[in-house]
């Protein structure tokens, strides 16, 4: 729809559509299998991110609503026009103006982000009406980052569409307390619901789960990494994509529909020069962060979820209450 470029591009980005059509939705390999095989683990949405790789170039990920997408996740009637519509809201695409939509959004998010970095935490209390009554801490050289990612020369880019969560990563050693899943989760291939986890020491303590124990109990014994948090995302509660679905099996959606706290590993671009470290093992050791070859993401968002920032200096300032940002 639009003209020609007058002059060749002088400077690449690189875009992958996710082909949600060509998916295997359905796992015939058993959770101990799976766990082996970092291929239907990162299939399964569960394996670990690299965490010295930079980027290089500019790249977004997009996820495009098809037929069989559409009946996945709305039921054997609905067409892709109507995944267009319900995603309609969280894409912005129903604005008079999406592009300057969009440009306000990620300036909103700029600013939440800054309030974040300005504050010295202590320690995070999490509490939600579904029983999570937890107590983490901040790797004290990260920072809070949201969806837009800059490259070395400074150029700025969304590599996945929306960029509404804001998170950081999570301290091993230091969390206590219990999480209460508000939603079911995808693991191993498989569907958890009302898993319960506690923490003692920084370490997961006790487990169990309403569906899916026993793919909580194959992942937890995957390695030492796998007990500890490694992430903390926030995501204001009763956002367009949680009223479509649970899991949309598209990380872009996935990550941007609940607050999550994630078991295992995070990702380590909320540090700042990556470069200085040789491997992954010294970058846990010089910084606190988690190291695992999986991850798990617990749902903890729900209407009455309450984020309390206890500061350095003795002050507590309500970062989240009723599942809303408070700035």
């Amino acid at each position: 729809l639009q003209e020609k470029l007058s002059t060749l591009p002088t400077r690449g980005v690189l875009l992958r559509i996710d082909d949600t059509e060509d998916r295997q939705w359905e796992f015939s390999a058993d959770a101990q299998t799976i766990v082996k095989e970092p291929a239907l683990l990162q299939r399964a949405g569960n394996l670990g991110p690299p965490q010295l790789d930079k980027p290089v170039a500019p790249w977004t990920m997009v996820g495009v609503p098809g037929p069989l997408w559409a009946k996945h996740l709305l039921g054997d009637r609905a067409t892709e026009l109507d995944l267009y519509a319900r995603l309609a809201d969280a894409l912005l695409l129903n604005r008079e103006d999406p592009l300057q939509a969009w440009k306000e959004h990620v300036s909103s998010i700029d600013e939440r982000l800054a309030m974040l970095n300005r504050l010295e935490i202590a320690y995070l209390e999490i509490t939600d009406g579904a029983g999570t009554n937890i107590r983490l801490a901040p790797v004290s050289e990260s920072r809070w980052r949201g969806g837009v990612r800059k490259l070395a020369d400074g150029r700025a880019f969304i590599p996945l569409l929306p960029p509404d969560r804001v998170s950081m990563l999570v301290d091993r050693t230091i969390t206590e307390g219990v999480i209460h899943t508000t939603g079911s989760f995808p693991l191993l291939g498989g569907t958890v619901r009302g898993a319960r986890i506690g923490f003692s020491g920084g370490a997961v303590s006790t487990f169990s789960a309403d569906q899916g124990e026993h793919l909580l109990k194959a992942a937890l014994e995957v390695d030492e990494g796998i007990l500890h948090l490694g992430e903390c995302s926030l995501v204001e509660h009763g956002s367009s994509l949680s009223s479509v679905a649970d899991h949309f099996g598209y990380r872009g959606f996935d990550e941007n529909s609940t607050s999550t706290l994630t078991l295992g590993m995070g990702e380590a671009f909320h540090l700042e020069a990556l470069e200085t470290y040789a491997d992954e093992l010294e970058l846990q050791q010089q910084t606190g962060c988690n190291v695992s070859h999986l991850r798990i993401r617990f749902p903890i968002g729900d209407a009455q979820l309450t984020v309390t920032a206890h500061q350095t200096d003795g002050q507590e300032m309500i970062i989240m209450r009723d599942g809303l940002f408070l700035r």
